[in-house]
């Protein structure tokens, strides 16, 4: 009993040994017939040729700060109450127009009070030119006397101590004078320092009307009629926006095609220009259709000098009166130049990075090939090197293709 069941026993592991070699045997021929199908597929795709091509450079930003190198407070230079304002919010002003006035009832007071300490003062140099005539009338009668007993002592007509009494009283006379002439110059001075103190208090006091510092817009009134303000209090705001400034960080290879002076349209991807200060919009708004002129204005560090990145200032011409100095979103710059360069679509770029495209090549497959890229206008890309004139790429369905995979390529018609 024991052999038949050993017997059997070898039997069915006999038999299960022989299927699983039958099926791995059916899976490899299935799976050697899948691998001639797949390398015999071919797969149908798009392409397009690398052409010479004149395209306009497109910088695409997610977002720019606008800002104004012109814009400023308007400062009270004098404490003093608001007693009237000349403007409104939004009102277009000119450099030197009157804005504000300011009272301060202290500035007539020490006007006329400086007016009446310099005529007190010229009545003082009056006083003294007339004690110095008399001073100098003495002087004549002592010097007259003392040369009148010099003579008599030559004779030995009077004694030493008369001569030097006369002596004494010349030479004070003399000091006398000199003395009254150093207190006429003092006054002198001192009317000087009180003239300029009036004339500093009628400066002082012209400052009661404050005006614009610049030409520009009325954005913000801090202040109105009645309040009381201390000396360098801000007013208003007042800003110049006919141009704005937008300053972007570019890599250097981007910005090697660009120069100082060089001008792009500005457009906004967005439905309206929203206005921090809630100035009226001016006529001609064409929402998201408004471009507007930028201009290369200063590349920093200079194209000469050795740089990653690099920072571009763009000067705005905002006479519309459309833009704010604030942050907007999604913002392109077209340049206006034109550059005559290889070109491939931008959907023929096979990573986000822009460094490789699939290739067609003469044997029916595809090559993946690195490639350096320049200027793109939004369509189209420049291609610097990697790639050759009339070389096809691919523009389609470019996810999950691998090198080496047969495919046919039918073009559009404008790249036939």
């Amino acid at each position: 009993m024991k052999r038949y069941f050993y017997l059997g026993l070898i039997a069915m592991l006999m038999l299960i040994i022989g299927l699983v070699t039958y099926g791995a045997y059916l899976n490899q021929r299935d799976e050697a017939q899948i691998s001639d199908r797949m390398s015999e597929r071919t797969i149908p795709l798009q392409g397009s040729k690398a052409k010479i091509r004149n395209i306009s450079a497109n910088i695409m930003l997610e977002g720019v700060n606008l800002y104004s190198d012109d814009k400023t407070d308007v400062i009270a230079l004098i404490e003093g109450r608001i007693t009237d304002i000349g403007v409104q919010k939004n009102d277009h002003v000119r450099k030197g127009e009157v804005l504000f006035v300011l009272t301060n009832e202290q500035y007539p007071i020490k006007i006329r009070q400086a007016e009446i300490d310099i005529l007190r003062a010229e009545g003082e140099i009056i006083r003294a030119d007339n004690d110095i005539r008399k001073a100098e009338t003495e002087l004549a009668h002592a010097k007259s006397n003392f040369n009148r007993y010099d003579q008599l002592r030559d004779y030995s007509a009077i004694s030493l101590e008369k001569y030097e009494e006369m002596e004494a009283i010349y030479k004070e006379s003399q000091i006398t004078l000199e003395n009254m002439y150093l207190q006429k110059n003092q006054m002198i001075e001192q009317k000087k320092s009180l003239e300029a103190q009036k004339e500093q208090l009628l400066i002082e006091s012209a400052y009661s009307r404050v005006e614009a510092p610049i030409d520009g817009e009325v954005l913000i009134l801090y202040k109105q009629i009645g309040a009381y303000v201390a000396g360098g209090t801000a007013l208003a705001l007042i800003g110049n926006f006919n141009n704005l400034y937008i300053s972007t960080p570019m890599e250097d290879k981007e910005i090697r095609r660009f120069s100082v002076g060089q001008e792009a349209v500005l457009s906004f991807n967005q439905k309206e220009f929203q206005k921090v200060y809630d100035i009226e919009y001016e006529a001609g708004n064409k929402g998201n259709l408004q471009t507007f002129n930028a201009r290369i204005v200063e590349i920093s560090p200079s194209l000469d000098q050795s740089a990653a990145i690099r920072k571009v200032i763009w000067q705005v011409d905002n006479s519309s009166g459309l833009l704010e100095p604030q942050t907007y979103g999604n913002v392109t710059f077209e340049m206006k130049s034109m550059n005559r360069c290889l070109t491939v679509p931008l959907s023929a770029m096979a990573d986000v990075t822009n460094t490789s495209v699939f290739v067609w090549t003469a044997d029916g497959t595809i090559q993946r090939r690195n490639v350096t890229t320049g200027i793109k206008d939004g369509k189209y890309i420049e291609i610097v090197s990697g790639l050759k004139e009339g070389e096809v790429v691919i523009t389609s369905g470019t996810n999950g293709l691998e090198g080496g995979m047969k495919a046919s390529v039918t073009f559009k018609s404008e790249e036939d």
